[in-house]
């Protein structure tokens, strides 16, 4: 979301239809984000996101510039809703370590109850 509140550009999840390990909905919003805003922009801009990012999704958030994240479910959830699947083998590395790695303050807001963030996972790890 830019500073006024407007929604600037929406991603989804493509690892499944993309067949891309990388192509979580964070990544794939970071993607796109530089060819529409200069860093200065984004840097005044939110990203919102139904589950924590990963690291991976982590750093391009902070190597893209974007200013704050905000999420639903945490990371340490969908690894409850998970397990041990293999094909979700998450990490227990908070985004704020990420970020709290990095040379710049990137605020976090969350965890956020929002029902539907962990109803869209029922019955997919299964």
């Amino acid at each position: 979301m830019g500073p006024d509140g407007a929604v600037l550009i929406e991603a989804e999840n493509t690892v499944t239809t993309g067949r891309d390990a990388t192509g979580h909905a964070e990544t794939n919003l970071v993607r796109l984000s530089p060819a529409r805003y200069d860093a200065d922009f984004l840097w005044t801009c939110t990203l919102y996101t139904s589950t924590e990012p990963c690291a991976m999704c982590s750093g391009a958030i902070y190597w893209s510039n974007i200013g704050r994240v905000a999420y639903a479910l945490g990371e340490d959830e969908l690894l409850d809703l998970t397990g041990a699947n293999e094909v979700n083998p998450t990490m227990a590395l908070p985004c704020r370590s990420v970020f709290a790695a990095g040379q710049r303050d990137l605020p976090v807001i969350g965890p956020v109850a929002v029902p539907e963030a962990r109803a869209v996972h029922a019955g997919f790890w299964n």
